[in-house]
């Protein structure tokens, strides 16, 4: 048999496997089983003159097997396993995503023109109250994730405006709230919306006197969604070539992740309603399945949409820095809670205060830097790897 010295970059050897397999507790013949079920990737089978072949795995072999393994953990229906991997960017057999974004597909091509019948049926027919009135009382009780959270920030006379809102733009009819007059900041339909979207707090909170402006791009990304949307025919976008789709998965993905990466790492200083990011980061946690192949079906939508969308190397790359500004600000929350000699330097209070202008955050930061040096007796490189020193000194 051939040797395994000169293994390339792009893929891993047997040893490598075997490893992973000592490391989960799983045999050749599972990782073959997963492998007759579409859930792991072909092997390359190398000849070699004279020294027989030598059998090859893709790069990612060992991380997918890992990934599999504790899926399975979690509920070993191959359905569920497979359609898991592939949201986690793992190459997986078609058979394990596609139908499911086809069946999502024909479900939104048959609501969306049932809802704007609805809507017409009740303008036609002059009923005292419309259709959103009507949605209004009859939404309790209500399993929806997005919509109980709706309606817990919206009173009996906000819901049925904020319900219109969600049916012109889940309808591709919404082209902006209403006119505004004069004297007003907002309208009562946009005051509304902002309030039920837990935005409130987008507009209160600022990191050296800059805001989110979510509130801002509010109307404009109601639109795009609402035109995305007017595309309609979401089943053919999940016969859309697989690569296509991978990119709209991977941009909800890490659209989701920079919510709610950005809305833990300023929880604990600003509170619940941290940025007006908590809806979006419960939302985040909670990504029921319907919830995520529509989103992944809209997502190809939007980038049809002019503008719309940052790039998708610009969505990741964001999404890598939110993950990052996590990591951080988590290890400063650990050290306030159980370290006296960060207690005040990590207190919320003295952060916030820190980040109101750029003198307070260098002086803050300069005696951050003093503690630091005092708890490890090295300089602070500005890195996670803070923190693990001063672990080591505890």
């Amino acid at each position: 048999m051939a040797t395994e010295d000169a293994v390339g970059a792009d893929r891993e050897s047997q040893a490598e496997v075997d490893a992973v397999l000592a490391e989960t507790g799983r045999t050749m013949d599972q990782v073959r089983r997963w492998r007759r079920d579409g859930l792991l990737p072909d092997v390359v089978q190398e000849q070699h003159a004279y020294r027989g072949s030598l059998v090859l795995y893709p790069k990612g072999t060992c991380a997918q097997i890992r990934a599999a393994s504790a899926l399975s953990k979690q509920n070993n229906r191959l359905a569920y396993v497979g359609v898991r991997l592939w949201r986690l960017g793992f190459p997986v057999d078609k058979k394990h995503w596609r139908p499911r974004l086809q069946n999502q597909g024909r479900t939104l091509d048959r609501v969306i023109p049932l809802i704007m019948g609805l809507v017409q049926r009740f303008d036609r027919e002059e009923k005292a109250e419309t259709l959103y009135d009507y949605a209004a009382r009859r939404l309790e009780p209500i399993d929806d994730i997005i919509l109980s959270r709706i309606k817990g920030r919206s009173n009996s006379d906000s819901l049925p405006t904020v319900l219109r809102v969600i049916g012109d733009v889940g309808t591709g009819e919404f082209d902006g709230f209403e006119a505004l007059i004069a004297g007003e900041e907002q309208t009562s339909d946009e005051a509304f919306t902002i309030r039920a979207f837990d935005l409130t707090n987008a507009g209160l909170h600022s990191i050296l006197g800059k805001k989110l402006n979510l509130i801002e791009l509010l109307p404009s990304g109601l639109k795009n969604v609402s035109a995305a949307i007017s595309m309609g025919n979401f089943e053919g976008v999940a016969n859309a070539p697989a690569e296509e789709i991978a990119r709209a998965r991977d941009d909800a993905k890490n659209s989701v992740a920079i919510a709610l990466n950005l809305y833990e790492a300023n929880r604990w200083i600003y509170g619940d309603g941290a940025f007006g990011l908590r809806l979006a980061a419960w939302i985040a946690r909670k990504a029921p399945d319907v919830l995520v192949d529509s989103t992944t079906l809209l997502m190809f939508r939007l980038r049809e949409v002019p503008g719309a969308i940052l790039p998708s190397d610009e969505i990741a790359e964001m999404a890598k820095q939110a993950r990052k500004v996590c990591l951080f600000s988590k290890r400063h929350e650990w050290y306030w809670r159980n370290h006296p000699r960060f207690s005040k330097i990590l207190d919320p209070k003295r952060i916030k205060l820190a980040f109101a202008n750029e003198i307070a955050l260098k002086r803050w930061q300069s005696e951050l830097n003093a503690i630091i040096v005092q708890a490890t007796g090295k300089p602070p490189t500005g890195s996670i790897d803070d923190g693990q020193e001063v672990a080591k000194s505890h």
